[in-house]
């Protein structure tokens, strides 16, 4: 398994196209969506390996507490809908593709060269790698993490792909809210709280597209990605 690569800036017609696409195709799917879905608590329980405590570690070594909770909830809320989808997904790497996805993003190295999914998958790759994590997993832990705000293209990938996706952007985009039965959501919030996480995120990607103008998530920025960003996940 060969790694995707960092694609760059993408032009906006390119990047709308695929949000469009992927907008029209969740709309489709969610119409065979029971919306009488339970979960339980062991659904979205984290695994207990040591790759995946050595994860938690370091999460808590590199991430402030805001990306930090945003990659705990990312877990959360993939795990989720990753059961109301009924997928088949090896828990112990899509809870480390979540809990490092956002590594890209902390101080150590957001101003390195590349994408900042691209540079956190690269330094999660090799993380997986020291953990003694077969290359092929490692692979599917480095695309997860470097896909995960690639519209149109992380769903179409492996179900540790797409919930990574799907996680982080039910969390700072509030998509795919209403797949969450709102006790799991109150549990989860109550558990990881947002609290700042609209303000911080829009200023790490706003700082992203500055520092790095022809990164990815700098054609999320041109066409006003931070302002969509939301303050509550809950619809009271």
């Amino acid at each position: 398994m060969s790694t995707v690569k960092d694609p760059g800036r993408l032009a906006k017609p390119v990047l709308i196209s695929r949000i469009v696409r992927q907008l029209a195709a969740g709309k489709l799917k969610s119409l065979g969506r029971k919306r009488d879905f339970n979960v339980l608590p062991s659904d979205w329980a984290a695994p207990d390996s040591a790759p995946a405590k050595e994860a938690e570690r370091l999460v808590a070594e590199l991430c402030n507490p805001i990306i930090a909770g945003h990659s705990y909830r990312t877990y959360c809320f993939g795990a989720v809908l990753g059961s109301r989808d009924r997928l088949k997904v090896d828990r112990e790497l899509f809870y480390i593709a979540a809990l490092l996805h956002d590594l890209g993003l902390t101080k150590k190295y957001e101003a390195e060269p590349g994408s900042f999914e691209w540079v956190g998958a690269e330094k999660a790759r090799v993380f997986c790698v020291e953990q003694g994590l077969p290359e092929v997993k490692a692979d599917l832990v480095h695309d997860a993490i470097a896909l995960h705000t690639s519209f149109g293209l992380a769903t179409s990938r492996e179900p540790e792909v797409a919930l990574v996706h799907y996680g982080a952007g039910l969390d700072v985009l509030g998509r795919r809210v209403e797949d969450v039965p709102r006790a799991s959501l109150d549990e989860i919030l109550e558990r990881y709280p947002r609290d700042g996480c609209k303000a911080h995120f829009s200023e790490c990607l706003h700082r992203q597209a500055e520092l790095k103008p022809d990164s990815h998530i700098a054609g999320h920025v041109s066409i006003g990605l931070p302002d969509r960003l939301v303050d509550s996940l809950r619809k009271d």
